[in-house]
């Protein structure tokens, strides 16, 4: 994967879960966890980060960072100023973003992202909803498919003429790109329909086609500290 760039957005401040990065996935802090499942697919990997602490963890720690605006609306304006920042002495044509609360991304997610670049200029994961109550809720970003396995929509709300794993999934939000359309994300301005939704992706659906990747799990993603007590289990139990 040397021509693929990963890069992990990571900050402090969360209204749900304050100092999330830091809260402990087994042994390691989460974004140190992450960053080390993904270094271990491909070393080309840097942490886009916006806070001293973070940076003073990364130096001790020996960890690629890159410095980027404390004020970025979206993970992924974060992941574009890296990559703008880092085109100067990386070489890469592809760049993925892994979200940094997300410790059971593996091998196999970040390879089917990689392969839809081969026809999509942007690609993402979704996996199917566990139930219609899971789809019903509003935290559960739901994606649209046509019938050629590409995306028509992402929203928040479930339509009930639409069938639930059939042509809308629960969408799991890591992103592969090719270089421009990234760039042409962070110059776009916020659409209405992304302030309303809090979907950053609502920017560029109109002017890219994502193809997507249907993956039988869940990637399960820490939200909140329910969420990393689940995980942390998990982990023990596999062990």
């Amino acid at each position: 994967m040397n021509d693929t760039l990963i890069i992990i957005p990571i900050r402090l401040q969360a209204t749900r879960f304050p100092n999330k990065p830091f809260a402990k996935i087994g042994d390691l802090p989460m974004l140190h966890y992450v960053y080390k499942r993904v270094s271990d697919v491909n070393s080309n990997l840097f942490l886009a980060i916006c806070d001293e602490e973070v940076k003073d963890y990364c130096e001790e720690m020996n960890l690629k960072y890159i410095m980027t605006d404390p004020n970025h609306l979206s993970g992924s304006d974060r992941v574009g100023e890296a990559v703008k920042k880092l085109e100067a002495i990386v070489n890469f044509k592809f760049v993925i973003n892994v979200q940094g609360d997300m410790p059971f991304i593996n091998e196999n997610h970040i390879n089917l992202l990689k392969e839809k670049l081969i026809d999509f200029q942007i690609s993402t994961l979704a996996c199917p909803f566990v139930s219609i109550d899971e789809a019903k809720n509003n935290s559960k970003v739901k994606v649209l498919l046509n019938e050629k396995n590409s995306v028509l929509d992402f929203s928040r709300k479930l339509d009930n003429k639409l069938k639930i794993n059939e042509n809308v999934f629960h969408h799991i939000g890591v992103y592969a790109y090719h270089k421009k359309p990234l760039l042409d994300f962070i110059s776009s301005p916020p659409t209405k329909r992304e302030l309303d939704e809090k979907l950053e992706q609502l920017r560029i659906i109109n002017k890219n086609t994502f193809g997507i990747s249907i993956v039988n799990e869940e990637i399960l993603g820490v939200d909140t500290k329910e969420d990393l007590d689940r995980v942390n289990q998990l982990i023990l139990k596999n062990e």
